[in-house]
């Protein structure tokens, strides 16, 4: 797309560029509502290319400011969506049960004295000296 523009862009010169060479008759510019104001008399083909020029310029300064605009709006996209992921990863890393706004009606019903025990009945296991024999000289040597 931008060499279609560029050359579009290159056309629109050049036929101003010819248009400007076939017209070099002098003319003298009489600017509207400023009847004081009159030029000397010079060549169509300078008015034509100062045309073209300023409204290069004036095309210019739009874009510019239109290129601000947008690069400001990405810099605060880039802001919030470097704050979001900040935000995230702290929500990642703090427990569900932290959470002080789960606090109230809906709040998950914890029991502190169970929390993460089972309750299955095991049998109940001796360490007696006459199944495993004694253990005392290892348990010392360990340390």
């Amino acid at each position: 797309m931008w060499f279609i523009r560029w050359l579009f862009t290159l056309l629109l010169l050049i036929y101003a560029v010819i248009f400007a060479a076939l017209n070099l008759d002098p003319i003298t510019l009489r600017i509207p509502y400023l009847p004081l104001i009159d030029t000397q008399p010079m060549s169509k083909a300078v008015v034509v290319l100062l045309a073209v020029a300023l409204g290069i310029l004036i095309w210019a300064v739009v874009s510019f400011l239109g290129s601000m605009q947008f690069r400001l709006r990405i810099r605060q996209l880039e802001r919030q969506n470097r704050d979001l992921r900040l935000e995230l990863a702290s929500l990642r890393n703090k427990s569900i049960l932290d959470d002080h706004s789960l606090e109230g009606a809906d709040a998950p019903v914890v029991k502190s004295e169970d929390s993460g025990a089972l309750d299955l009945d095991l049998p109940d296991f001796d360490t007696d000296d006459d199944v495993f024999g004694d253990v005392s000289h290892v348990r010392n040597s360990e340390r």
